[in-house]
């Protein structure tokens, strides 16, 4: 089973690059890792976590059960949401959109099967930098096949 070793050379972008990198927590995302397979880069996003390997782009969500009252839940890992095949990826494109407001940055990514949006910030100012926006996207640009 992978470990938090998988993310031994992987990029902590957005909020992550300045937080403490809890080994138990990356092993948590790992456990859904293929054998062999190792992190590039992980982002956390709104609702989620993105995690950028050698071989997919993962969209991990907590996962959180009912401990006693209704109203209390309790962490217990990841889930994986939405996981795209770095080959099938076709096109990646990084937005910024203002209102007076809000301002919402989102990654939109292309397959064969139509347009998946992930919203990487939303609220009063921007959490993601455009540096590490621009890396993310050309970590899922490169494919295995493509090298």
């Amino acid at each position: 089973m992978a470990d938090e070793a998988s993310f031994e050379d992987a990029e902590f972008l957005g909020l992550a690059r300045t937080a403490k990198r809890d080994p138990y927590r990356l092993g948590l995302f790992a456990r859904h890792f293929e054998p062999g397979e190792k992190a590039q880069a992980l982002l956390p996003i709104v609702g989620g976590t993105l995690v950028v390997t050698d071989r997919r782009l993962i969209h991990f969500t907590t996962h959180l059960d009912v401990d006693g009252a209704w109203n209390v839940r309790e962490f217990t890992g990841y889930t994986v949401s939405r996981e795209i095949p770095l080959e099938a990826i076709k096109e990646v494109r990084y937005s910024t959109s203002r209102t007076p407001r809000q301002v919402e940055d989102a990654l939109r990514v292309v397959t064969a099967d139509g347009p998946v949006e992930f919203v990487l910030s939303l609220g009063p100012e921007r959490v993601v930098s455009d540096e590490d926006a621009a890396r993310a996207v050309a970590l899922m640009r490169r494919s295995p096949s493509r090298g």
